[in-house]
């Protein structure tokens, strides 16, 4: 599964990378993730960055380079949507690259241009619903992982956290 940088760094900050890796066996970045994430982050001493470096050096984290007509297009998707982040124009460009169709993504806007190309954006709640499913966290791990997600400074709507516990509820249900 390819993965934008912000999905990774939060996982890693409240130390749940492993629930991607179960999930989805291995992850998948660009260079230029890799850049943003281990490197920059590693310079000012993140925690996060160590830790995902070592999912790195472990090899549950692959690093793919884009080819030059997808490192094109993820300059071209930065300069017609400013709003993305090297994380989201690359990892879109990845999955477009490799003809995945999902990718794991947060932000807002990450998301709905991803959409635009046919891709399917998987957030980090939805990583905690399947993870939940598949029975890798239980009830009170998925509700202190959202709790440690919040403190991390994860930035969730009401309406998105409203609807994440509907969805869950329901869930919940048909297991008892």
């Amino acid at each position: 599964m390819i993965s934008d940088s912000s999905s990774l760094i939060i996982f890693a900050k409240i130390n749940k990378l492993n629930l991607l890796t179960k999930l989805y066996d291995k992850i998948q970045i660009t260079n230029g993730i890799y850049k943003e994430i281990v490197e920059q982050g590693l310079f000012i001493n993140a925690p996060d960055a160590k830790l995902i470096k070592k999912y790195i050096d472990d090899k549950k984290i692959e690093i793919l380079e884009l080819d030059k007509k997808y490192g094109e297009f993820s300059k071209e998707l930065k300069e017609i949507y400013p709003q993305l982040g090297i994380g989201e124009s690359d990892a879109i460009s990845l999955a477009l690259q490799k003809g995945d169709k999902s990718i794991v993504i947060d932000e807002h806007s990450g998301r709905v241009i991803a959409k635009l190309y046919k891709l399917k954006p998987v957030g980090s709640l939805r990583v905690l619903i399947e993870s939940y499913k598949k029975n890798i966290i239980n009830e009170t791990e998925l509700k202190d992982t959202i709790g440690e997600m919040i403190k991390n400074k994860f930035r969730i709507g009401a309406d998105v956290i409203t609807e994440f516990w509907k969805i869950f509820e329901k869930l919940k249900r048909k297991r008892d």
